[in-house]
């Protein structure tokens, strides 16, 4: 294998491993943040609070694009509450956003 082969190989590990190290960043944040806020009521709570924040991640990259600038204000404004405050931010906000275009 020549030097191009070896850096296009190493750019394409690079590039398609960059998701994961985002998703474990995410995990440590989470699991920290848990830890700190809820650590004195017992790992089956921290544990509850990993697994809702884990699930609210998933759901909030299932929003559709026409929500971004709602999506980026609510993880601006609710992310140091947990992704489930983040979703439930967005889920309110498009919600309402639906039902004013209604009148």
């Amino acid at each position: 294998m020549d030097m191009r082969g070896i850096i296009t190989l190493v750019g394409m590990a690079a590039f398609f491993s960059t998701p994961a190290y985002a998703d474990t960043d995410v995990k440590k944040e989470i699991i920290d943040r848990c830890k700190v806020q809820m650590g004195s009521y017992g790992s089956a709570m921290v544990k509850a609070c990993v697994d809702q924040d884990l699930s609210a991640v998933a759901e909030i990259k299932q929003i559709p694009d026409e929500y971004k600038k709602t999506v980026a204000r609510c993880m601006k404004q609710m992310r140091q509450y947990g992704f489930a405050m983040v979703k439930a931010c967005a889920d309110q906000d498009i919600e309402a956003e639906k039902a004013l275009k209604e009148y």
